[in-house]
């Protein structure tokens, strides 16, 4: 079963243990995210993830006072065009100026009363090597070393659309250093089980050698892929996704349509009420369907999903018929 459970450590302080369903905050999409946070800030008690360019730009809170532990993005999202795959459609983005040296003076001007985890930097103008991605991140990790650092694993050209992964199974050994890996969802692979399959074999090389690291997989917060990308050996999982859909038994819905499902009301509600209740509503969704995953770790029931529990035990047995490490 790759299912697992990880302690964050830093020093001899747990500041964290997974797996942890990160409600993600980002300019991008969303011009109102100060707005958001402020509202959101009432309800949220576990961590986070933000982005240093927003933090540069001033466009969220300067002080973030309300979660346990923040995850600190290097704002390569934001800095680009492009949309994930949570998005519908294409809203117009005209990103702000960014680079390392951006970054940086974010790290080196960062404090918190919360423990932070900061992102290696994905740069929006050129591509590297998955070595030199190591040694970047390496390179951040001594000059803050108050910080725990997590490698973001990108592709190495233009021209890829996905990581290089089999370079990155034969480099697992360098993983060892980082607090955590990451890897965006849409740069794994181009199907949802392909994806699963190359979580599964990463985290079977990482147990092979003794790397008790999490796996974090960026941009997946809707709750029928995270359960999968779980089940198959990540971690932790962090998107927009809570922001722009409703969660309704392990789908996702349009916010109109979520409305009236949970609550006849909601045919009369104005649009911005509607995302309000939605917005909480999708918070206390994800701290539930954590308590499902601490549950399945400890007793190997699917049932505790409720809902999709049928498919999550099909996906399962493909995964496991499929990748040689799991048999």
């Amino acid at each position: 079963m790759f299912a697992r459970r990880t302690k964050i450590v830093l020093g001899a302080q747990t500041v964290a243990e997974t797996p942890l369903l990160l409600p993600s905050f980002s300019s991008k999409g969303f011009p109102q995210v100060r707005q958001i946070m402020s509202l959101m800030a009432e309800f949220i008690t576990g961590p986070i993830l933000i982005s240093s360019y927003d933090v540069h730009y001033r466009l969220i809170p300067k002080k973030i006072t309300f979660p346990q532990l923040l995850f600190l993005d290097s704002g390569g999202y934001e800095a680009r065009v492009e949309h994930d795959l949570s998005e519908t459609y294409g809203k117009l983005h005209k990103p702000r100026k960014w680079s390392q040296q951006l970054y940086e003076r974010v790290l080196t001007h960062w404090s918190s009363k919360w423990p932070t985890i900061a992102v290696s930097f994905d740069s929006p103008a050129k591509f590297l090597g998955l070595s030199k991605q190591i040694d970047g991140a390496v390179e951040l990790q001594k000059r803050y070393p108050h910080l725990l650092w997590e490698l973001l694993v990108k592709p190495e050209t233009a021209k890829d659309t996905f990581i290089s992964f089999e370079k990155l199974i034969k480099r697992v050994e360098h993983l060892r250093r980082f607090a955590v890996v990451g890897i965006t969802e849409k740069e794994l692979d181009d199907s949802l089980f392909g994806a699963m399959t190359k979580i599964a074999r990463l985290r079977t090389q990482m147990n092979a050698a003794g790397i008790d690291i999490p796996i974090h997989i960026f941009g997946s917060l809707d709750p029928l892929t995270t359960v999968l990308y779980f089940l198959a050996g990540a971690e932790i999982f962090d998107g927009l996704t809570w922001l722009r859909f409703g969660y309704h038994a392990g789908k996702t819905i349009y916010y109109q349509n979520y409305a009236v499902i949970r609550d006849s009301t909601g045919l009369r509600r104005r649009t911005h009420d509607q995302y309000h209740e939605m917005w909480r509503s999708n918070y206390y969704y994800l701290e539930k369907l954590r308590t499902q995953m601490i549950n399945f770790v400890r007793t190997g029931d699917l049932t505790h999903f409720e809902a999709i529990h049928p498919q999550l035990s099909d996906a399962l047995t493909q995964l496991q018929a499929t990748v040689p490490e799991t048999r």
